[in-house]
């Protein structure tokens, strides 16, 4: 309400309590020293509150918006270290002065005295009040600005002190944020803490093999990241239901019951125009915000691609432990969804996503050959075949999709792309819409054009990386299925799970390496044209296990550009000698990105050296202390005293890390570095049990679909949904804030499903 933090609020009411304080006890020292008396004398709990007030006052300011520089903070530092004195003098001489009074009044004979010695008793009285201030704040000054201003170290501790922290530490963490924590500070006990908004940095873990990074790191925070998807999806069919009863909202279509439960999301409701405010006050914890005009929800995307299936299979467990559906991309399974970069609707999208994935391939197989693919020969006909497959292909074939095999057909025989053009020609709209391609291919690739040998000169190094690739039957059997593929766009917005397994020892180490950096291209053509902005995107979270065999200058943009499509990317590697692909610069641009690290034990001597660095400095008092053997202890005298920097870490204790210990470095929200000693663990058994999952039950809402649903399930035009409820104040759920329930609310018509106990339903 003030447009100001906690921190600044704070600040500002003791300093005003403080200057109180201060007028306070400056007038009644005055009032001693003409009058030899107080007239307002403060108890102990009076001047305990005003020594506190400047005080505090100065821990608050550290982090107020008062300060904005260091010399700020140190001249906050002066003033409230004399308003403090100044309170303590007032107190000490307005306490002399109340003793001298009680004694004085104590004594039998006082009306004698008071009478005949007055010349003497109120001077005694006011030389008292003037002497202590008089002799005290010469010395005071003194030291502030001849030892502590004039003393680098001093200042620097004053500086570099951040005082009391009062701001909500709930902002950007909780339950409906992607927070996440990996094992516990060794020091602290206190959990390991990533914010969601840091999260987007990336991190990088590095260790031997055999040190846990996938056990220790990628399983446990995969599985997390699985426990809030599931909790979201609990929470939104809660809410949904409690919507759709409460009439604030309907569905968008008919359903059935069973996959309304097991698939629902709050993209299927359409709000109640009549009610829509009090649909978003409903629904403002899951809220991300809109992208044109649609809500966008609370969820979390999630895609793991790994070299080995052992931990893939771990990761599909805890997934249906969770009733979570996910996608698996397995070469060895024949049931694998493809990834056939047809798939776009757009002829134009289609031939930009397979050109970016080919130019990928090409730097990965052959270096040298970049500058050639740069040439427009290469770019036009990889994107003008993949163009002229989109447009003629489903029509000769009842629909189906072309291939990258259909596309290799097309290199190694450039007459098919002359077939093809026949019936471009054949059909005048698309002859006239396309007839700067059909002179293309008229030139390029029939057999009397004039560049065509040209063109099978520049593509024949993108035909035979496709021909390697589709050489393995697994491999071919992903890139070139024409039913059912793996859509990228859909995967981001509506936060699907994919596990992603290259097979390295079943496939070979060069065809592990191009079949998963094929599927990070095809991924990062639709991360880079996501819809939305940094606000009201649904978070992906990308894990990729032994990076190493994927560094190029295609996959940069992990690092680089992720972060504003709220993808945020967790890579291992088994050391930094393995990041330093082209001269190294890969190994700069990986480290300086990832805000988040990971280091085991066992690095080299050299690395061991980076790391202590990497992990930064603290500063802190040293000193030094002479040993007297003769009395056989340290004496008392202090030497060499210093406020110094010294590393967190140091090179030998990191490289003598043990068995599930870590040294780790993180953000915090407000940017700083968070260093630590961490303790951690392999999957908790919680993730390797059946999950309790609620059912509801949608029929009634299916079957008495609003004319408004299905309106908009037609693209008509919406008219308002009638209800029979006329008070918003009916709603309870509206009026009721359940923000930190686990789940919002205990409807009669949800089911709980107990795995663990077979089929039984109990009512609740």
């Amino acid at each position: 309400m003030l447009k100001t933090d906690r921190n600044t609020f704070c600040t500002f009411i003791l300093l005003l309590l403080t200057i109180y304080f201060l007028v306070d006890r400056f007038v009644e020292v005055l009032m001693i020293i003409f009058t030899g008396i107080s007239t307002n004398y403060w108890g102990p709990i009076m001047y305990t509150i005003a020594l506190a007030c400047p005080i505090f006052a100065f821990l608050f300011s550290g982090s107020s918006k008062f300060v904005k520089s260091d010399k700020l903070k140190l001249n906050f530092f002066y003033i409230y270290c004399i308003a403090l004195y100044m309170i303590a003098v007032s107190m000490v001489v307005q306490w002399i002065n109340a003793a001298i009074w009680i004694g004085l009044l104590s004594l039998p004979n006082y009306s004698e005295i008071a009478i005949e010695f007055s010349y003497l008793i109120r001077p005694a009285l006011s030389s008292i009040a003037i002497y202590l201030p008089l002799t005290t704040f010469f010395p005071l000054i003194k030291w502030l600005y001849g030892s502590v201003a004039d003393t680098k170290d001093l200042r620097d501790s004053i500086i570099d002190y951040s005082g009391i922290d009062l701001s909500d530490k709930t902002v950007g963490r909780g339950q409906y944020t992607c927070t996440i924590t990996f094992g516990t500070d060794k020091k602290s006990g206190a959990p390991i803490e990533i914010p969601e908004a840091k999260r987007f940095e990336s991190m990088l873990v590095v260790g031997p093999s055999g040190s846990g990074k996938t056990s220790l790191i990628f399983e446990p925070m995969i599985a997390k990241d699985m426990d809030k998807k599931y909790f979201f999806k609990e929470v939104s069919k809660e809410m949904g239901f409690t919507a759709l009863k409460t009439g604030i909202a309907s569905l968008n279509c008919p359903y059935g019951n069973d996959y309304i439960n097991h698939n629902f999301n709050l993209n299927m409701l359409i709000p109640n125009e009549s009610k829509k405010d009090l649909y978003d006050a409903y629904m403002k914890k899951m809220i991300l915000g809109k992208v044109g005009g649609d809500y966008k929800y609370r969820n979390l995307g999630l895609t793991y691609l790994s070299p080995d299936f052992e931990s893939t299979q771990k990761m599909i467990k805890v997934a249906e432990n969770y009733k979570l559906a996910y996608n698996l991309v397995d070469p060895t399974n024949p049931d694998s969804p493809g990834l056939n970069p047809f798939i776009y609707s757009d002829p134009i999208q289609t031939s930009v996503a397979i050109s970016s994935v080919l130019k990928g391939l090409y730097h990965l197989s052959a270096p040298d050959m970049d500058i050639a693919f740069r040439e427009n020969v290469a770019n036009q006909a990889i994107e003008n075949v993949s163009i002229l497959l989109k447009l003629v292909y489903p029509r000769l074939h009842e629909g189906s999709l072309p291939t990258l095999e259909d596309m290799l057909d097309i290199f190694t025989n450039p007459d098919k792309a002359e077939e093809l053009c026949k019936y471009l020609k054949e059909d005048p709209e698309l002859a006239s819409e396309y007839k700067i391609l059909i002179h293309y291919f008229e030139k390029n690739f029939y057999a009397t054009g004039s560049g065509r040998e040209d063109t099978e000169k520049y593509i024949y190094t993108a035909s035979t990386q496709l021909d390697n690739l589709l050489r393995y039957p697994g491999i071919k059997n992903i890139l070139c299925n024409r039913t059912n593929n793996l859509n990228f766009d859909d995967a981001l917005d509506h936060g699907e799970i994919t596990l992603v397994c290259t097979r390295r020892g079943d496939l070979g180490v060069s065809a592990h390496k191009a079949f998963g950096l094929f599927f990070l291209l095809l991924m990062q053509y639709s991360v880079l044209r996501r819809p939305g902005n940094e606000n009201n995107r649904v978070p992906h979270f990308l894990y990729i296990d032994e990076f190493p065999s994927f560094i190029c200058s295609s996959t940069e943009a992990i690092f680089t550009i992720y972060r504003k499509y709220r993808v945020a990317t967790v890579i291992s590697a088994q050391n930094l000698a393995q990041l330093n692909v082209e001269g190294g610069k890969y190994r700069q641009t990986i480290t300086a990105n990832c805000a988040n690290k990971i280091v085991f034990g066992n690095c080299p001597p050299e690395e061991a050296d980076w790391w202590e660095k990497e992990m930064e400095e603290k500063k802190e008092w040293k000193s030094n202390k002479s040993y007297n053997t003769d009395e056989v202890k340290y004496d008392s005298k202090q030497l060499s005293i210093e406020y110094a920097h010294k590393p967190n870490y140091k090179a030998g204790k990191i490289k003598a890390l043990t068995f599930k210990s870590c040294i780790y470095k993180t953000k915090n929200l407000k940017g700083k570095s968070i260093v630590g000693k961490g303790k951690l663990d392999f999957l908790d058994a919680k993730y390797k049990e059946p999950k309790s999952v609620k059912t509801y039950n949608f029929e009634k809402f299916t079957n008495g679909i609003s004319q408004e649903a299905t309106n908009h399930f037609f693209h008509k035009k919406k008219k308002p949904v009638e209800t029979d409820i006329d008070d918003a104040a009916e709603f309870d759920p509206i009026n009721t804030d359940n923000s930190d329930s686990k789940f919002l609310f205990d409807n009669e018509d949800a089911i709980i499903v107990n795995l663990k106990r077979g089929n039984t339903n109990d009512k609740i």
